[in-house]
């Protein structure tokens, strides 16, 4: 393996827009297969899943508040009341 490979690293990436820097962290990590047990294989797992599903929801989110301002605002109907 290459020095880079096991380098550990903080850096952090400023952004011009928006309000948050960006902040890399870099850690070298056994592989979990060769030493942990496989309950805790498919917790780390699960986790893992559970947190994408998180980002997935932000992008839906993100994605419905962009339709909103695609669509045309509704016109008003008279409505005839008897």
């Amino acid at each position: 393996m290459s020095e880079k490979e096991h380098r550990v690293g903080l850096e952090v990436e400023e952004r011009p827009e928006g309000l948050f820097d960006l902040l890399w962290l870099t850690l070298p990590v056994p592989r979990l297969s060769l030493f942990f047990p496989k309950e805790m294989r498919q917790h780390l797992r699960a986790a893992r899943r559970e947190h994408l599903l998180a980002v997935r929801s932000l992008l839906d989110k993100a994605i419905e508040r962009l339709e909103e301002t695609e669509k045309p605002p509704r016109k008003a109907e008279r409505v005839k009341i008897e």
